[in-house]
């Protein structure tokens, strides 16, 4: 019932953040770094960890998804205050448009557990 109660609020999921070695990047560069999960109050399964590079347009207030940068499905144990690190390394579309006061990009990532998603949003910055 506990464990219900905190599955419904929330409280003691798990949560993912993408550290990259750089928000400054060029089309066709390489983007590196890792995914950092981090357990909280109660141990948890991870099931699948996705992650997609989106574009925002603030001219007509459209999203649109460039590309899916990873999906890795596995089945792991995230220990009640416990972390796991998994590497990234990704090439970015040659095609890119520059970031500007209309185009934006970020990586967004999500992480699914048992009964739990977990989103983290990271901009990054496309310079020519």
């Amino acid at each position: 019932m506990l464990k219900k109660c905190m599955s419904f609020f929330k409280l003691g999921q798990a949560s993912i953040d993408l550290v990259l070695d750089s928000n400054e990047l060029k089309p066709g560069q390489n983007v590196n770094g890792y995914f950092r999960l981090k357990g909280k109050w109660m141990k948890q399964i991870i099931k699948r960890l996705e992650c997609d590079l989106i574009l925002h347009n603030t001219e007509d207030k459209t999203e649109h998804m460039i590309e899916s940068v990873t999906t890795i499905y596995m089945s792991k144990e995230l220990a009640s205050d416990g972390s796991i690190e998994i590497p990234l390394t990704y090439q970015l579309p040659q095609d890119l448009l520059s970031s500007s006061s209309t185009v934006s990009y970020r990586f967004q990532t999500r992480l699914i557990c048992d009964n739990m998603r977990c989103v983290d949003h990271d901009e990054i910055t496309i310079c020519s």
